[in-house]
């Protein structure tokens, strides 16, 4: 009887044992794979990670994260010498409607933009362009200089990277496309896209 509940210890503790190895292995095998795909533009290779649902590339010997590859921002339409305005910065002020439909896309873009210009020392400052709840500045296109360029991001017809009156003006039309303004921007300000 005695050796009866001492072999059902045994089968026990290997089944435990068993369970979590194999946890430990497929979480190994499978939880920890960060790169499924890799993509080229320009000598740039992109590696896509799935856990994060991002693209990274080394530009300029910085880690640069999007969520778009630049043949999917392509068709992003860039009127004017946009990027000439933002490139060699050490501040963007970014700025929105605080009751846009699409606030919390434009919300997202612009803190994805302000991670990644933050590795190259770039400041992205964030504010609306009236008072709001949110306690950030007011930001409107009338103040942009030639020192601290303002990106404007508002609704528009078309996805579109335009300039008036010195302000930088992001339009898009949907979420998606809001992120992926913010990514052809990136890739102007970065120089992987004219």
């Amino acid at each position: 009887m005695k050796e009866k509940k001492e072999k059902k210890k045994w089968g026990l503790i290997l089944f435990l044992v068993f369970i979590m190895l194999g946890t430990t292995f497929s979480f190994v095998f499978f939880g920890f794979s960060p790169v499924t795909e890799k993509a080229k533009y320009n000598g740039l290779i992109f590696s896509f990670i799935p856990r994060d649902n991002i693209w990274i590339a080394k530009i300029n010997g910085k880690d640069a994260a999007f969520s778009f590859l630049p043949k999917d921002a392509d068709d992003v339409l860039v009127f004017d010498d946009s990027f000439k305005m933002l490139e060699g910065r050490f501040e963007i002020d970014v700025t929105s409607d605080a009751n846009s439909t699409f606030k919390e896309a434009i919300a997202l873009a612009q803190h994805q933009m302000g991670l990644t210009l933050a590795q190259y020392n770039i400041y992205v400052r964030k504010g609306f362009t009236a008072n709001s709840t949110f306690s950030l500045p007011v930001i409107i296109c009338k103040d942009a200089t030639l020192i601290v360029p303002i990106v404007y991001f508002n609704y528009g017809n078309t996805t579109n990277i335009h300039v008036e009156n010195n302000c930088i003006i992001a339009e898009a039309s949907s979420n998606a496309d809001f992120i992926k303004v913010k990514d052809r921007l990136l890739y102007g300000i970065l120089g992987v896209m004219n």
